[in-house]
C-alpha cells in the first residue's frame, strides 16, 4: 500500500534477545497467558505448587 507523499514512518529494530524472554523464565511463562488450554494451565499450576510444598519430614528432629 503506497503512502501519501510526506508521510513519516518510524521503524524500531531490536535484537532478538531483547524481544524474546529466556526460555522457562517467569516472563516467558507469563507470555503464555491466554494461549494455554485449561489442562495445560492446570498442569503448570500443579507443578508449581508441588515445587513449593514443604516436606515436613526434612524438619523432624531426631532425639
Amino acid at each position: 500500500m503506497p503512502l501519501s507523499q510526506g508521510t513519516r514512518v518510524e521503524v524500531d529494530v531490536k535484537p532478538v534477545s531483547e524481544t524474546k524472554p529466556r526460555k522457562g523464565s517467569p516472563q516467558a511463562v507469563l507470555q503464555l497467558a491466554g494461549t494455554l488450554t485449561s489442562e495445560e494451565a492446570e498442569a503448570i499450576l500443579k507443578a508449581a505448587q508441588e515445587c513449593r510444598r514443604i516436606d515436613w519430614e526434612l524438619w523432624k528432629q531426631e532425639s
